[in-house]
């Protein structure tokens, strides 16, 4: 099923259902898919985890917090023995996109040279990676938490599963945004993003409560995480071509200069759209999605009550007296 709430499910149904299936996607990438397309397969296989994670979070309410922490734990972990393979080619696509967006702005080969660079650090890293086994520890890991899931001992099944955790995240993001638009260090900013991504998952998982309304949130709270993510790894591109500079014969302030612009540009872009995103006060926005929580169970249960078999049902029933 699609990472969202099914007509006929409970919330703590969706939030079980959505971790197995995340888990079974992570699986599927690091042993199916990895040998095929490496890149594409630690990169979806990480996404999964953090749709995890993210998960944990929306049921707060629902789950112990022992428990909790100890499978964001373990998911965490396993992140980050996939990170390293997967840093080096985020930036060579960070430095693809900027080579395209500012084309003519300095030759070519300037960025060619600085890509070439982190492809062959890249390969290295992926290679290293499948040769010494981790892969198959990791999937093993995986697997264990894919089984646990089951045990989770969800506390309710509606509202409450999801309610706390949700104010939570929201809260968290808005906060996140106030303080990276004030003081916008790389730290501060990659904070923002991470409770941006939260917040675009939890909406993408309630869509349909509200899918008029839910919908164009959703687009927006993506567009957010995808601003502020490319904006995290050109961060991290400049960091790491400060440190590699003695090694290029390039030209690498110019590609730096060109970098702090379009830098500028997201963050203003990302700020212009958390305005609106984050304009409601946390309590103010938990009340409207709660009440559309209420109108869709309602409809949920309206239409159930006219399904053509219940309605069999009703006039086979005996006359009252």
């Amino acid at each position: 099923m699609a990472y969202r709430l099914g007509d006929e499910e409970t919330a703590a149904q969706a939030v079980r259902r959505s971790a197995e299936e995340q888990l079974d996607r992570a699986i599927a990438e690091l042993t199916e898919r990895i040998e095929r397309d490496p890149v594409e397969a630690i990169h979806a296989a990480r996404k999964a985890l953090k749709m995890e994670r993210s998960l944990l979070r929306l049921a707060r309410g629902g789950i112990k917090p022992a428990v909790r922490r100890r499978e964001n734990e373990a998911f965490r972990d396993v992140g980050r023995r996939l990170s390293k393979t997967r840093d080096a080619d985020v930036m060579a696509h960070a430095l693809d996109d900027l080579a395209n967006r500012y084309a003519g702005q300095l030759p070519q080969k300037a960025f060619a040279s600085i890509r070439e660079y982190f492809e062959e650090r890249g390969r290295g890293a992926r290679d290293s990676l499948i040769a010494s086994g981790v892969l198959a520890d990791v999937t093993d890991e995986l697997r264990a938490a894919r089984l646990r899931v089951q045990s989770w001992r969800l506390r309710g099944k509606g509202w409450n599963v999801i309610g706390e955790g949700l104010t939570s995240t929201y809260r968290r993001g808005r906060r996140a945004f106030k303080d990276a638009k004030a003081d916008p260090t790389v730290e501060r900013l990659h904070e923002w993003r991470k409770r941006a991504k939260d917040h675009w998952y939890h909406l993408r998982l309630l869509q349909p409560l509200a899918p008029g309304t839910m919908c164009g949130q959703a687009e927006d709270a993506h567009r957010l995480a995808d601003l502020l993510g490319d904006d995290h790894d050109l961060a991290v591109l400049r960091e790491e071509l400060h440190k590699a500079e003695p090694g290029f014969a390039v030209d690498v302030h110019s590609v730096i200069a060109l970098l702090d612009h379009r830098r500028a540009q997201l963050q203003a872009e990302a700020v212009i759209l958390a305005e609106r995103l984050y304009a409601e006060k946390p309590k103010a926005f938990t009340r409207r999605i709660h009440a559309y929580w209420k109108a869709w169970r309602e409809e949920t249960r309206t239409g159930r009550a006219q399904h053509p078999a219940q309605l069999a049902d009703l006039t086979r029933q005996p006359a009252a007296a």
